[in-house]
């Protein structure tokens, strides 16, 4: 860990507080445990040391004190401060006092209680709680948001598209960049192009401004992408198997660890012919940790074991190539980023709020060194077949560094952490906005069941189309919301709030009338899924 961290002792102090947090606060409640059953057993077995007894009653009263600050503390956090919230969230200590504090509130039974964000709406009725299903038409309430399920609310359906052969097969690049902002796309800084190559891919092809990811975490989003699938209730496999069915050749290459997630990612990453990932250089890593959430390799070595593939593969059936570069994820820099478009960088110890305007630009420097990798691969792929591909480029998420004061992204659904690029070019897609992942995968089999290839991609604009986008697990949402390219609905299940497009947030129960359409439009839609969730069995998503 030391070379990883550049030899610097402040920032294996800065990466190694993150991961002993929780294990430093467990053992105090431990040795306050333990104090307390010192000072008991001197209590009871010898009375007449009184010297003894104070001592272990002031160990133990000082130990039981400072656990009782932390458990104080922790709790005014998670209920007032989101990021906060997240945070403990996070962490086994997080999880615990979640735990301890819904336990010793649930007066019901139902497994919420009063105390922490999701609260129990009602209780003393084990009927109602938070994220129950809400049987339509009963009068009841369930979940305590939006009152009933209008019965007459149509059921939640996902049509898998028709399994039909392609009459076009031409070799096809997709590519997915971690953590990568929408408006980093056409930026400058510095007076040079941050992105000249996308935005070649797009003066050839077409852009999206109105893509968006549907969760800000990338095993949710890759599994939305993959599938097609907004509620896993779609059996028909991935993008991987649309192209096995119809003779390619698959490749997939991925700089992070896709084991991250399991077997419930439904990516399809074992049924490609061919399958790289950053576990195979993980001595390359330039990552600090190799946990499976965190082992990653840069560009460069993607694109030697992308060229080494490319010098030796099968030539006689097209290319479906899956590429993923993850080199603009936290912390945005490594010693392979070269100077570009700044020179600028930090530390992790020194990522702060004061720095957002240096921490923007190395950010930058970092995308345009992917931008550069992009234009690489292409070029390899076009020399590998003999032509330009066709090629889709989009995103898991987006980032967002200190805008609104986060550091990251899973954390809100706004532009900067969900709203993703979407640039295609080489293919007749058609993409209806706003477009959301799930919508991919079936606008490419579609553009590639066409008859007239030639035909450009353009964007489409779909009247009263929303894109359904969730903060957390599916079925446990800490907010959903709709998105359509103008601003969003959200409600927020902690807190209990609606927050309409361009207005602040208010209680649900503060919409009357046509007012509160869009948020009920949004609730119902949540609800229906889960019901369709339930009913078709399906995995789940986290």
């Amino acid at each position: 860990m030391f070379d990883l961290t550049g030899r610097d002792a402040g920032e294996i102090m800065a990466v190694a507080s993150a991961h002993m947090a929780a294990p430093t606060l467990l053992s105090l409640g431990a040795i306050s445990a333990l104090g307390a059953t010192v000072w008991g057993v001197n209590r009871l077995s010898a009375p007449a040391n009184r010297a003894s007894v104070q001592v272990s009653w002031r160990l133990a009263g000082a130990a039981a004190a400072l656990f009782v600050v932390g458990f104080l503390t922790a709790g005014v956090l998670s209920v007032t401060n989101d990021t906060m919230e997240d945070g403990l969230r996070r962490k086994s200590t997080g999880n615990t006092y979640t735990r301890l504090t819904a336990a010793l509130t649930d007066f019901d039974g139902d497994g919420y209680g009063i105390g922490g964000r999701t609260s129990d709406p009602a209780p003393f009725d084990p009927a109602i709680y938070p994220y129950a299903l809400d049987i339509p038409g009963n009068g009841i309430d369930e979940n305590g948001v939006g009152g009933d399920l209008p019965s007459a609310e149509p059921a939640y359906v996902e049509v898998p598209a028709a399994a039909t052969p392609w009459p076009h097969r031409p070799n096809v690049v997709l590519i997915v960049l971690e953590s990568f902002r929408a408006d980093v796309v056409g930026r400058e800084l510095n007076g040079k192009p941050v992105t000249p190559v996308l935005d070649a891919l797009a003066r050839e092809g077409v852009a999206s401004e109105h893509a968006f990811s549907h969760n800000g975490y990338t095993v949710q989003s890759r599994y939305h992408l993959f599938t097609g699938s907004l509620a896993g209730l779609r059996q028909d496999g991935s993008i991987l198997d649309d192209f096995n069915a119809n003779g390619y050749e698959t490749a997939y290459f991925s700089a992070q660890d896709e084991s991250f997630g399991g077997p419930a990612a439904g990516v399809g990453f074992e049924r490609a012919d061919v399958s790289y990932d950053a576990r195979q250089d993980r001595d390359r890593r330039y990552s600090t940790f190799t946990t499976a959430g965190s082992l990653a390799v840069s560009h460069r070595t993607l694109q030697e074991r992308l060229d080494a593939f490319l010098a030796s593969r099968d030539q006689s059936r097209p290319l479906f190539l899956y590429l993923n570069f993850h080199d603009t994820h936290f912390p945005y820099h490594h010693r392979e980023i070269e100077p570009m478009v700044s020179g600028k960088s930090l530390t992790q110890r020194q990522i702060r709020p004061s720095r957002q305007d240096t921490l923007f630009e190395m950010y930058l420097n970092t995308a345009a060194n992917v931008d550069r990798a992009v234009g690489s691969a292409l070029d390899a792929v076009a020399r590998a077949v003999g032509a330009p591909p066709a090629v889709v480029v989009t995103a898991d998420h987006g980032e967002s560094l200190f805008d609104e004061g986060f550091l990251g992204h899973g954390y809100a659904l706004n532009d900067v952490q969900t709203r993703i690029p979407l640039v295609v070019r080489g293919l007749p897609m058609e993409i209806g906005e706003p477009f959301g992942q799930v919508d991919l995968r079936d606008a490419i089999g579609r553009a590639l069941g066409r008859d007239d290839m030639d035909t450009p991609p353009r964007t489409v604009t779909v009247p009263g189309k929303m894109v359904f986008q969730y903060l957390g697990n599916i079925h446990r949402p800490r907010q959903i919301a709709f998105a359509d390219g103008t601003g969003r609905t959200i409600y927020d299940f902690r807190d209990d709030r609606v927050t309409l497009a361009g207005g602040t947030p208010v209680r649900q129960h503060a919409l009357q009338g046509p007012a509160a359409e869009p948020f009920l439009n949004l609730v119902y839609y949540w609800e229906r899924m889960m019901l369709a969730r339930a009913a078709g069995g399906a995995p789940p998503i986290e």
